[in-house]
Parts: C-alpha cells; structure tokens; sequence
C-alpha cells in the first residue's frame, strides 16, 4: 500500500510512464502481448478500490479471452 508503485522490477520489460506507472489501453492490455494489469500500478486515472476492482475483473475477462484463442 503507497502512492510510488512497485514496479522496478519490470523495467525493461512493459512499458511504463515516467511516474512508474504500466502503461494499458482500455481493456488492460500492456506493451506485451498477453500481458494484462490493472489497479493503482496502471496508468488509469482513478486511484481507488472500486475502480481496481473492476479494472481487476476486465483484466480477467481479457486474459481468460486470450487464452482461449490460444487453444
């Protein structure tokens, strides 16, 4: 729990602002193809749990989406 996200680790990897936020289109999507994120570590406007928790949930819906193209 904190305002900077943790996402260090990533660099390199997706594509993040210069507030270290992963950068995701509408439905979650990031830099990496089959890679989804979603709540206060994204780049969406809204810092609060509600809006997480959807952005949760269409992450879901997404991934679950790709996977099953991919079978």
């Amino acid at each position: 729990i904190g305002l900077i996200p943790n996402t260090g680790f990533l660099n390199g990897f997706l594509q993040m602002n210069e507030l270290g936020e992963i950068i995701v289109d509408q439905d979650c999507h990031t830099s990496v193809d089959g890679v989804y994120a979603a709540g206060d570590v994204t780049s969406i406007k809204g810092k609060q749990i509600i809006i997480a928790a959807g952005e949760g949930a269409k992450a879901a819906l997404e991934a679950d989406e790709f996977l099953m193209k991919q079978s």
